[in-house]
């Protein structure tokens, strides 16, 4: 399924062809009808032989509704430009031509009509060479010409060139990232609230949890329909109705985004390459900081344009913009947008979005970052995805595939490639498939040799300050790395399987270094150790240890497990552990069970270490505790 859209100067006909095309008058609203002039989107459909179901989005000519209109060309696959013979090229003609220009839609059929309203067929003729030539050097200019009689209105011609039109189109691709841009929300008695808009890049179905996004609503789909027929899956390319459950149609409206939960972050920083236009739709140099209004998908919103590497770009020129949007809106890498200037409102350029998320505000003048924004405008899609995990770090798979800007197929090409031959580097199962929603972990190897920079001064450091302790937490290297949780452990993990790092429950450090004690502290745990030995039942507690040698070095000690900790409070030889173990189980295998006078007696010890020894049987599982006394497990 395709959907193309109508372009041209108001009072044309645009609309009278869709009808004679479609059999379906695009002008809905009470108003359009009796003033015969469309002022907002259209919607028409018609079925085509080898090509299917087409739908016709109907735009508004009149510069008054030149917003009306970019909301309806955002996303389709051709354009019916339609110039009347009488009138010939007219304002709007010339800036929908530059619209469609600056979109990049290539495919379009050139309709003239009014054809048997003019004099004779030589001034036809010349009608049509202005037109040819306002499209030479544009995306149309090989677009065919068909003529459209007032009278007659034939459109079997019109319908042979549209099937030519739209046979070699490539249908949308399926990103597995469903989205609908909203341009059209109403109500509908015994439904609720109903969003139209044309699918991208993915497939949505009914009962599918969605959001609405900006505005965070979230909801189920409850029904669709597309040309008033309902289906149960929407696949990307096609228009479609939704009605969602638990969405007030006050709360939404046109420029919103239907979309996954959780699938996309609004933002109000982008981006952006820019051509600026000029001749006849654009006299004035963008300067910096200039107010602006930005037209993508359905949006429209107001931004500060702020130019990076010079203080104005020239009409005719292409350069490079960060726009500070207004408000939050949702986009994605790759796609085409509008500005207009709002006062006086002309369409002055257009382009590409190459970032929808910066890190940060760029510096008017900063050679690194126009020299990344020539490749995300230029490069080749190696250079594109390598220059995506230089400024992105590490990434999942999922967002590689679905926010590098690439189409879906070639990202997994050139991302097998890259791991292949070593620029990439993947954390953990190298077997995993490189699929949409993939949660594995990938980086660059400058950023993978970067991390394992990072991760050594941060342990090699640790490990100089403090010599006596085994490695640092696991938390505090995270937070020192900055990254999140399964980032961190993904990393971390890889670096410890290619033996890079040790980790020991909780605590990482380096391969090579060793805890020794030397000198006094060596001196200390030999006194400290005798009197372990000298009274194995009644030993020193963890606060006299700790006074006597610290807590580093007990931390030493505990670690080599020389000693064991047993209760907050408690500490003994592990030898000695064991010992009381075994013997406390075969006693308890003797007799079937022991009390704490028991233990306390056949050790020789206070009542406190006997029942600080048996709750720890009790918390190990060993032992299990029936009143006043313990039985085996």
């Amino acid at each position: 399924m395709h959907v193309i859209c109508t372009a041209g100067h108001v009072d044309h006909g645009k609309s009278t062809v869709v009808e004679a095309l479609t059999g379906i008058n695009p002008d809905r609203l009470i108003e359009e009808q009796e003033r015969q002039m469309t002022i907002d989107l259209g919607f028409a459909w018609i079925d085509l032989p080898q090509i299917g179901t087409v739908g016709i989005v109907d735009v508004p000519g009149h510069v008054d509704f030149i917003g009306n209109m970019l909301a309806g060309v955002s996303s389709v696959a051709a354009v019916l430009l339609v110039v009347a013979a009488d009138e010939g090229i007219m304002p709007q003609t010339k800036e929908h031509i530059a619209i469609m220009d600056l979109l990049q839609i290539d495919r379009g059929v050139v309709v003239i009509t009014k054809t048997d309203l003019v004099e004779s067929y030589d001034w036809v003729e010349l009608v049509q060479d202005d037109v040819r030539d306002r499209l030479c050097n544009t995306t149309l200019s090989d677009a065919p010409f068909v003529h459209f009689t007032t009278v007659s209105q034939d459109v079997s011609e019109l319908h042979r060139v549209l099937v030519e039109c739209l046979d070699s189109h490539v249908a949308q691709s399926d990103k597995d990232m469903p989205r609908l841009n909203i341009d059209r929300v109403f109500t509908l008695a015994g439904f609720g609230t109903v969003l139209t808009g044309t699918l991208l890049d993915g497939m949505l179905e009914v009962g599918d949890e969605v959001e609405i996004y900006p505005v965070g609503l979230c909801g189920r789909i409850r029904g669709m329909q597309t040309y008033n027929t309902p289906i149960e899956v929407a696949s990307p390319g096609i228009r479609i109705a939704i009605n969602i459950s638990g969405i007030n149609k006050s709360e939404i409206g046109r420029g919103a985004v239907v979309a996954r939960p959780g699938q996309f972050y609004p933002t109000q920083l982008i981006d952006v390459s820019i051509r600026l236009l000029a001749e006849d739709h654009n006299l004035i140099p963008l300067r910096h900081n200039e107010q602006v209004k930005l037209f993508v998908g359905a949006a429209e919103v107001m931004a500060r344009a702020r130019i990076i590497g010079s203080e104005k770009i020239m009409p005719g020129d292409n350069g490079w913009i960060q726009l500070d949007l207004s408000s939050e809106i949702v986009v994605q890498k790759g796609d085409r947008y509008i500005l207009r200037r709002p006062s006086p409102g002309n369409t002055i350029g257009g382009g590409r979005i190459l970032d929808e998320h910066p890190s940060v505000r760029h510096p008017l003048y900063d050679t690194s970052t126009l020299s990344r924004f020539q490749i995300m405008s230029d490069g080749t899609s190696n250079e594109i995805l390598l220059q995506y995990f230089e400024t992105r770090g590490i990434v999942s798979v999922n967002s590689v595939l679905t926010e590098s800007g690439l189409e879906l197929n070639e990202a997994i090409t050139i991302l097998k490639s890259m791991i292949s031959n070593g620029e990439v580097v993947v954390l953990g199962n190298k077997d995993h498939k490189l699929t949409v929603g993939s949660k594995q972990f990938v980086l660059s190897d400058a950023s993978w040799q970067n991390q394992l920079k990072q991760v050594y001064d941060q342990l090699f450091g640790y490990h100089q300050k403090y010599p006596l302790r085994t490695g640092m937490q696991r938390e505090e290297l995270k937070s020192r790395m900055k990254l999140d949780t399964n980032t961190f452990n993904a990393l971390i993990i890889e670096m410890a399987n290619l033996g890079k790092v040790l980790i020991k429950a909780s605590v990482v450090s380096l391969p090579k270094h060793e805890v020794v004690l030397r000198g006094q502290q060596k001196q200390q745990v030999d006194i400290l150790i005798n009197q372990f030995v000298d009274d194995p039942y009644n030993t020193p507690s963890k606060s006299q240890v700790i006074n006597m040698i610290g807590d580093d070095v007990l931390a030493v000690i505990l670690d080599q497990g020389i000693l064991v900790s047993i209760e907050p409070d408690l500490l003994f030889l592990l030898d000695t552990y064991e010992f009381m173990v075994e013997e406390t189980k075969k006693y308890i295998l003797q007799k079937g069970s022991i009390t704490v006078a028991e233990v306390r007696d056949m050790f020789s010890t206070s009542r406190k270490y006997a029942l600080g020894f048996l709750e720890h049987m009790d918390s190990e599982g060993i032992t299990l505790r029936i009143g006043d006394t313990r039985e085996l497990l």
